[in-house]
């Protein structure tokens, strides 16, 4: 059971700083989509709908992580930071278009209904505007994430909070 409960911790601390990153992105993108939908006296109770996205893509970036795909462009910095950003990116999109298409699946009661369906009753700019914010936070991320790698997690704390830090 230690190992089991080894495994988990050891998860939950890989995940905490993409979690805690995107938590607040997401939480932006949620007061973005609020003051958008406000003009047109929509309302929407999106907490809870941003915080499990960032539990997924804080997941998903764990996975694609392990995969050997993502060590594709490893050699130099860049490329790598823009490889995984394309890599986040692409199941980022797929998962915001699983999120347009299960209420229109559930409305239609139909896949066939409901992937025609889809087109016309997303609306793709929001859909857009909302997938730029997220391209761009997650390359962000990928570039804090890969700085902190080669600095190291110690003389990055040293860094931003004094040199107590690095002794603690």
């Amino acid at each position: 059971m230690s190992k089991v409960m080894a495994i988990v911790a050891r998860e939950i601390r890989e995940a905490v700083p993409a979690l805690l990153f995107f938590l607040v992105v997401f939480h932006m993108i949620l007061i973005t989509k609020n003051v958008i939908l406000k003009d047109y006296h929509i309302t929407t109770t999106g907490a809870a709908i941003a915080t499990v996205g960032a539990l997924i893509v804080s997941k998903a970036i764990l996975v694609v992580e392990k995969l050997s795909i993502a060590r594709l462009f490893s050699g130099r910095m860049l490329y790598h930071i823009l490889w995984k950003t394309l890599l986040f990116n692409a199941v980022s999109l797929l998962f915001r278009f699983i999120e347009e298409f299960v209420p229109l699946l559930a409305k239609h009661n139909s896949l066939i209904t409901a992937a025609t369906h889809l087109i016309d009753e997303v609306p793709w700019p929001r859909f857009w505007v909302l997938q730029m914010w997220l391209c761009s936070s997650l390359f962000l991320y990928c570039l804090a994430a890969e700085l902190v790698h080669m600095i190291g997690a110690v003389k990055v704390k040293e860094m931003l909070l004094g040199s107590k830090a690095g002794a603690s």
